[in-house]
């Protein structure tokens, strides 16, 4: 049996809806989405594999959460990424009305992305919503992100026609270069992503807060290599934490506001609820990237 460590976080979700017409608003074909986990392709292990486990789990999720008061994460987006054949589903955080931040291994062999801002309840028709679609033209994946060790794994979108500002649609903060490593503090995920290992994806948008660990706790289940100065860990004990469907959605803290600081990477692939912890790319290692990737 193949022996893997880490698990891609990306997973088929439920539909989202349009409040205006556009090519970009075309119904989605949600028979030909599934878990980007059960891709060809998706991950190749890492050379820190230590367990046996299912070579295709079906871990997942917002774990030990809550649903979010609606519309109270005006920068959340998520994001149906059209493969050849199949879509899978990612989050991500709207950094400026013209560019969306997420995770790299979320456009691994993607064709197009359609982005929903404004949404709380994705399987209904909400007039808060704004639609783009964006071919791979505006993708800015980082050119040394990794799928074998998941090294840099951050991504921008590009968006033609800017989202417009609203009570329901904003863009949030990042941390600047200089910013502390949050060691110690309490750190909200919030997203899509499955309701509890093995079911579906959540409708609604969903959250839960997690205490930032220091690296070297993590770098004890996944090594040195994929555990770096520009990742963040969080601590998942009682099987709280983030999951497939939450990929590339936003880390944030409460300073001075929202403040994001992290993107969703990886977690361990023996389930989300499994207590190991969950790995997010840290947003002040990238700064210099991401100034140059904004358009």
């Amino acid at each position: 049996m193949k022996l893997l460590i880490l698990a891609i976080f990306a997973i088929a979700a439920a539909s989202a809806v349009e409040n205006y017409d556009g090519p970009e608003w075309q119904p989605i074909d949600w028979s030909k989405v599934v878990p980007a986990s059960e891709l060809p392709s998706t991950w190749e292990g890492t050379a820190y594999e230590k367990f046996a486990i299912n070579p295709n789990p079906r871990t997942s999720r917002i774990v030990g959460g809550y649903e979010v008061v609606p519309h109270s994460h005006q920068y959340q987006v998520y994001l149906v990424v059209q493969l050849l054949i199949f879509a899978s589903t990612c989050g991500g955080s709207l950094i400026s009305h013209t560019v969306v931040l997420s995770a790299a291994h979320c456009f691994t062999n993607a064709r197009s992305v359609t982005i929903v801002a404004g949404a709380h309840n994705i399987q209904q028709i909400e007039p808060t919503q704004q639609r783009r679609s964006v071919d791979a033209t505006g993708f800015r994946v980082h050119p040394e992100y990794n799928r074998v060790n998941v090294l840099n794994d951050i991504a921008t979108i590009i968006v033609p026609t800017p989202f417009v500002p609203d009570a329901f649609v904003q863009v949030i903060r990042i941390a600047p270069a200089n910013a502390p490593s949050f060691v110690g503090f309490t750190a909200q995920s919030t997203g899509w992503g499955r309701v509890a290992d093995g079911q579906t994806g959540s409708d609604v948008l969903r959250g839960v807060t997690n205490t930032i660990i220091n690296n070297s706790i993590c770098a004890e289940t996944y090594g040195n290599v994929s555990i770096n100065p520009n990742v963040i860990c969080i601590d998942t004990t009682g099987g709280r934490g983030v999951c497939q469907g939450d990929s590339g959605g936003p880390l944030t803290v409460n300073e001075n506001g929202r403040l994001q600081i992290g993107v969703v990477s990886f977690g361990h692939s023996s389930g989300c609820q499994s207590g190991f912890p969950h790995v997010f790319e840290r947003i002040s290692s990238h700064r210099d990237w991401l100034d140059r990737n904004m358009s």
